[in-house]
Order: C-alpha cells, then sequence, then structure tokens
C-alpha cells in the first residue's frame, strides 16, 4: 500500500519542487482524475492526473482557510516549513537548518521571559546556553504578538522528540502546546558534487543515485533547473545517470535537480514521502583563447633605459586563468630586478611581461603559458627592433588663466610605426630650475618624481589644452610622441599661464576702444 501510494503522491513532490509555478484555469472533465495538494509554505494547488501518471497544474493559490489559528482555548500557535498540522509533527532530514516559531496569539499581557520552548526531558530553552539549539523572544510582525522562535543550527536525530511552547499570562495562567519533532538520517548520494564539469566537447555524467539504508530501491527523478523532464536531445538518460556524449559552451547554462523520495511511517499514521533533492550545475571547461596564436611585437633600443612589453591577453577562458608563465626561447623567465610580470585584475583576462632596460639580447621568441588550472594554452610573441618616433613639432596656440592650448604635430613622413599618443609633462619653473641642469638636461627620474603626467590619444587636428594650471605662474614642458615599440625623441620649452596684471590690461584696453573710435569718428565728420 505504502509503495502504491508513494507512486501516486510521486508527482504530487515534482510539483511542490518547482522552482516556477504555472498557473491556469480550466473546466473539471469527469473523464480526468483531480488531485488537490499542500505544500509546506501552505499553498493549495489543483492538479490533472492523466492516464500516464502526468500531473498537469490547473492553478495554485494561498490557503488562507488552513492556516494555523489560535483558538479560545489556548491561543498558542506552532507553525514550521515542514510541519504536518493534522499531527504536529515535523519530519526533517539530519544536519538541516531549522526554525520553529511558537506565537501567542492573544490580547492579553505576556512577559518575554513567560514565553518558553521546552526540551523533550523538561528543561528550559534559552538563547544562550547551547549555540545549536537555541530561542530567541520578540515581537511577530504587524500583528506585535509575542513570538518565541526555536532555531536548530543543524538538526541530529538525537533532537528527535516532543518539544513543548509554554507561555504564561500576566494572570498567572499557563498555556503550552507540544510539537513532535522526527529527524530522520541524512541521506547519502552516490555523487555529492553539486557542481560537474568537463572540457569542451568531453562527456559529462550526473549520477542521482542514492545509497539506501534500507536496502529498498528508492524514488528517483531528474527534471532540469526548472523542474521539467531533462531534454533527450541533450542528455542520454540510464538508471539514475544522465549523461552529455559531448560538452559544447551553451551546455553551461544547465542544471539537474535529482529528487528522491523516501516513504516514512510514524506510528500507526499513514505512510507519507518524505522528499530530498540536489541540484547539480553544469560547468564547461575550455582552453585559454587567444585573439591568434602568435603575435609580432615591438621595443626600441637606443642609449635611453627603456622597458619592453610583452603582452598575453586572453580573450576567453572558463575558469578564469590564474597563472601566467613566460619564455625566452625554451627558457622559463625567472622574476627578478629585469623581469616582472604582472596579471590582469577584473574582467580582462591577462598578463604582460615588463623587460626593464630593454637591449638586443632581449630581442626574439617569446611564449605565454596560460593556465586556468583545468587547462593550459601558449601564445607565441616575436619582439622585434623599430625605430622610435621622430621628435615632434609643438605650437603654442593659447594661454589662459588656468589653462595653456598647444598643438602637437608629427614631422615623421614615413613612421616604422604609426604614432598613437603624445606624452605631455609639466612642472614649475622654479621646481625645474631646482634641479640644478638646464631644462633640456633634466633626467627622466627627475621628470617622472617631480611632474605632472598626461597620456592623450592622437588626434586630427593636434590640438590640446593642458587645464589645472595656477594663473601667472611659468611652466617647463616636455612633448614626445609614442608608438607601438616605444617613445621618441622629446621637445622641451618653457610658457607661461596669463596674470591677473595682463586680464586687467586687456579689460582696460577693451573699454577705451568704443569711446576712442566715437572721437575720431567725429572728428572726421567735422573735416568732411
Amino acid at each position: 500500500m505504502g509503495r502504491l501510494l508513494g507512486k501516486m503522491l510521486f508527482p504530487l513532490a515534482m510539483c511542490f519542487l518547482l522552482t516556477s509555478a504555472v498557473v491556469a484555469s480550466e473546466p473539471r472533465n469527469e473523464d480526468v482524475d483531480y488531485l488537490e495538494y499542500e505544500d509546506f509554505n501552505r499553498q493549495r494547488s489543483l492538479f490533472a492526473l492523466t492516464s500516464d501518471n502526468r500531473l498537469i497544474p490547473l492553478f495554485e493559490e494561498p490557503m488562507l482557510f488552513d492556516k494555523p489559528t489560535s483558538n479560545e482555548e489556548n491561543p498558542i500557535v506552532i507553525s514550521s516549513e515542514s510541519m504536518d498540522y493534522d499531527t504536529n509533527t515535523i519530519t526533517v532530514r539530519e544536519g538541516k537548518k531549522m526554525m520553529v516559531s511558537c506565537v501567542f496569539e492573544s490580547d492579553e499581557t505576556i512577559h518575554k521571559s513567560d514565553l518558553l520552548w521546552k526540551q523533550p526531558n523538561g528543561n528550559n530553552i534559552d538563547g544562550e546556553t547551547n549555540p545549536s539549539l537555541f530561542a530567541i523572544v520578540l515581537n511577530e510582525r504587524g500583528s506585535k504578538h509575542r513570538k518565541t522562535s526555536l532555531h536548530f543550527s543543524s538538526v541530529h536525530t538525537r533532537d528527535t522528540g516532543l518539544y513543548t511552547c509554554s507561555g504564561r499570562t500576566a494572570g498567572g495562567e499557563t498555556f503550552e502546546k507540544t510539537v513532535k519533532l522526527v529527524v530522520l538520517p541524512s541521506i547519502e548520494w552516490n555523487d555529492k558534487d553539486t557542481v560537474k564539469g568537463a572540457l569542451l566537447g568531453e562527456p559529462i555524467t550526473v549520477d542521482c543515485g542514492v545509497k539506501s539504508k534500507s536496502g529498498a530501491d528508492p524514488m528517483i527523478q531528474m527534471t532540469n533547473g526548472n523542474g521539467e523532464p531533462l531534454d533527450e536531445e541533450i542528455w542520454t538518460i540510464a538508471g539514475n545517470e544522465a549523461t552529455i556524449d559531448s560538452l559544447k559552451k551553451e551546455h553551461a547554462e544547465l542544471a539537474v535537480s535529482c529528487i528522491t523520495i523516501e516513504m516514512h511511517q510514524e506510528g500507526n499514521n499513514e505512510e507519507f514521502p518524505v522528499v530530498d533533492r540536489k541540484d547539480v550545475n553544469v560547468e564547461v571547461y575550455t582552453l585559454p583563447e587567444f585573439a591568434s596564436d602568435e603575435s609580432v611585437q615591438y621595443t626600441v633600443i637606443d642609449s635611453h633605459v627603456r622597458d619592453a612589453v610583452v603582452y598575453c591577453n586572453v580573450t576567453h577562458s572558463f575558469p578564469p586563468v590564474r597563472h601566467y608563465t613566460f619564455y625566452h626561447g625554451d627558457e622559463e623567465i625567472k622574476l627578478n630586478d629585469k623581469f616582472n610580470i604582472f596579471v590582469n585584475v577584473g574582467l580582462i583576462q591577462g598578463a604582460h611581461l615588463k623587460i626593464h632596460n630593454v637591449n638586443e639580447n632581449d630581442l626574439g621568441t617569446y611564449k605565454c603559458e596560460a593556465n586556468n588550472i583545468k587547462a593550459k594554452s601558449i601564445h607565441t610573441v616575436h619582439l622585434r627592433e623599430a625605430n622610435a618616433p621622430a621628435e615632434p613639432k609643438v605650437t603654442l596656440v593659447e594661454a589662459k588663466r588656468h589653462s595653456i592650448i598647444w598643438r602637437v604635430d608629427s614631422i615623421d613622413q614615413e613612421p616604422d610605426l604609426p604614432v598613437n599618443a603624445v606624452e605631455i609633462r609639466h612642472l614649475r619653473a622654479a621646481t625645474a630650475e631646482a634641479s640644478g641642469v638646464a631644462d633640456e638636461d633634466i633626467s627622466d627620474s627627475y621628470w617622472k618624481s617631480h611632474s605632472i603626467f598626461m597620456q592623450r590619444n592622437i588626434k586630427s587636428d593636434g590640438i590640446y589644452e593642458i587645464n589645472g594650471l595656477r594663473h601667472g605662474h611659468e611652466y617647463v614642458w616636455r612633448f614626445r610622441q609614442i608608438n607601438e615599440a616605444g617613445f621618441g625623441d622629446s621637445v622641451v620649452l618653457r610658457a607661461k599661464t596669463l596674470d591677473d596684471n595682463y586680464l586687467e590690461m586687456t579689460d582696460s584696453a577693451t573699454y577705451t576702444t568704443i569711446p576712442l573710435t566715437i572721437a575720431t569718428l567725429l572728428v572726421i565728420r567735422l573735416f568732411v
């Protein structure tokens, strides 16, 4: 009888576990069986049971009429997510978190110390003695009735027993209500993993089987994340296992819900199903991918101390690349004062190798090995020498009170590589003079430590306005162009922002021009 009931209730349990409800309304057909089902959230649903034991949801609505309420004799109301209100029994698996609420639904005054939970041995449960079993007293939201919540951080089979909620009013009247807690042994899945992954193109299998402690074969069903049957065009189902023969990138969004039902009987009551569920998410691992297998990058080698950069940009990888290794030829590069590796942080994956004070010996072929723990890929970079950009032609367009407008033009008609940016640095004249050398001889290190730096993309009109300057101050400026290989020769010059005296003179000249013009016209008119 229990097994037959289980087969009938299995579709009901499946509908209870759907993540999204299907709401519909259809007239009843006398040739179709209809079943009503109430879930732990007090939701009433109506289903049509077809001849092949499929359940079609027709509608669902909150079961307001079945919500546990108090009565005149006893104002105490006990509720829990997994509670059977007909038998006042809570059945739960070992290891689960659980909360049981006890509300004193009465307008009579009751002190918070007079509403409490008692253990099966009669001892009071407080909020301090046991961190895994404790009670919290507060006022219920909305009604403001006094409420005490019994919390199990992780229920154990030893917690099975009767728990009593007791309340005593200010007048000395005592009320009690008892609930029975039944803790079933934890279920043991054949495969405890909740994530299954494999490389692109490889097979993957999800095992939904369980190890039955009773020896009986449990009822098991496999669905997708929405509670629908698995797509047989994607999955091959054999027993309690579902397999994808060859993973594709679009399979990364798939999930499998493993659902098992165990029929449990408490005392002389009828058997009822205990439903357990394990969700397994599918992950598709890929090799780290690059825009191309090989690339050519450039650097400038001259008397300047320059840093060359070898880029290793990853366009796609799952999981993300965690480790990068660079090789020069066949020799792995070790980090030291000359070589350093920087890894991108954020959504854009990649890394770059910085070579300090690059010289001819550093040219050649580099390999970047990108490792995402699941797989490795190699990107080859050929580092070659190229000419630096020529020094730019710089023209002062306009000096303002807090800004200066410059025009920067390239004079190189046939460059090895196109100029893509211009570097502009400036420092106050007094700071430049403190270096002790002429403006043209100020070292790179002094510029880097004392100047304001900005790098702008090349503009077609060559016009750049530099803001944030102090009025009436002289600055020393350095301009140089940049291409993929590096920076070119620099142009150093001085320029000063306008001061208040100049502006006052300009304003006065503007105001006196008008009367002078009028007077001139009058004189001309007199002599005509």
